[in-house]
């Protein structure tokens, strides 16, 4: 019966989680931010004796007084130098991440090192949820499943501009514009760049076909260790078009850089404001896996990229809360969810994804129960 710490719980994502996870667990949700004041108003608001606590995630002695009475933490907040994932693996509690930026983590030693920390205090690490990585990860799974395996996996997003939601969500996307990364193709890392390698994407109606652009979502990092994947591609389309097409010039250019910029990067994402739920632009997913020359996709359309996310990362939160993530290590969500349960619960909360090709009993299993949870 220890606390659930929401840091950043009063954000734009972690309130949204708060709310979800706050009737079922009354008296364990703990919002937490530099702001104490606006924690206390926030957590006022939602009930069912949620409260407020202080934390500086640049502080290690804030950090420890934070985490006295926490078993689990749900992250919704950038963090340099990842003081506080590495202090939930000391301490062996469970622990989720929105803004994981694995990318930056890669899959070598850095990633080994975490995992080896978290395994020796028993800490249950699930690097990244929200939608990608996060809900993706685990229709990846369903598919990989259903396919006996994945050798090839590409996801992609479209967002609309006016939807990159909140100040963090912003900032996030501005560094990632301006990110090296690698990619891989057929076992082979490449290195390349945010918004270049334009492909059409058939995305589910109304939206159709869009041009989508590589970007380093996380997801993308890890799938070769988790599923065995030889080719990984992570794709983002932005709508408008032009808007879409202005941020590859600017990518290409090298312009971007400016607007990356730490201070400049502040100073825009800040002025950034929250949408009332149900007001979002609607955003689209599609993932698709290959695995010995058959395929299968799968689809969600949704509305409001925060929502969204905030699902995600509260039913990633829910199973470490109640346990249900046993082996400890540092995961991902295609490791420790199980896509039926966890996608019909999407379902009641108005996220529906869709296998519109089902070609196996489980995938036709799943759209029956997403249909009946809806």
């Amino acid at each position: 019966m220890q606390d659930l710490l929401i840091v950043g719980g009063y954000g734009v994502v972690g309130r949204r989680i708060a709310e979800a996870l706050a009737p079922d667990y009354p008296e364990r949700v703990v919002l937490a931010g530099r702001n104490r004041a606006r924690a206390d108003a926030t957590a006022a608001h939602i009930g069912h004796g949620t409260c407020g606590r202080v934390i500086d995630i640049n502080d290690a002695q804030s950090i420890a007084a934070a985490l006295e009475g926490v078993s689990t933490v749900i992250s919704c907040i950038d963090q340099p130098g990842r003081k506080l994932l590495w202090a939930a693996a000391r301490r062996g509690l469970g622990y989720t991440d929105i803004t994981p930026h694995l990318t930056e983590l890669g899959r070598g030693a850095a990633y080994d090192e975490i995992d080896a920390a978290a395994r020796t205090s028993g800490a249950r690490l699930v690097l990244g949820t929200g939608i990608v990585p996060g809900i993706s990860n685990v229709v990846v799974r369903a598919l990989s499943d259903a396919l006996g395996g994945a050798e090839e996996i590409e996801t992609a997003l479209l967002l609309t501009a006016s939807d990159i939601s909140g100040p963090a969500s912003f900032d996030y996307f501005l560094q990632e514009l301006t990110m090296r990364f690698d990619i891989r193709l057929d076992g082979v890392d490449y290195p390349t760049r945010a918004f270049s390698d334009p492909r059409r994407i058939e995305f589910p109606a109304p939206v159709g076909p869009r041009l989508a652009y590589l970007f380093p979502f996380s997801d993308q990092v890890l799938y070769p260790r988790t599923l065995g994947a030889r080719t990984v591609l992570t794709r983002l389309a932005i709508e408008p078009q032009w808007m879409a097409s202005l941020l590859a010039l600017l990518a290409r250019s090298g312009l971007a850089t400016i607007a990356a910029h730490e201070s400049i990067r502040h100073a825009i994402a800040q002025r950034r404001k929250d949408r009332p739920s149900g007001e979002g632009a609607p955003f689209a997913l599609r993932v698709d896996v290959r695995r010995n020359g058959r395929a299968r996709c799968a689809t969600l359309l949704g509305r409001t990229q925060a929502d969204a996310a905030a699902a995600g990362a509260s039913e990633i939160g829910r199973l470490l809360i109640d346990g249900a993530v046993g082996v400890p290590g540092a995961l991902m969500p295609e490791q420790i969810a199980d896509p039926a349960p966890f996608l019909a619960r999407l379902s009641r909360r108005g996220l529906h994804v869709a296998f519109p090709d089902a070609g196996s009993d489980a995938l036709t299993d799943i759209n029956v129960g997403r249909r009946a949870a809806a």
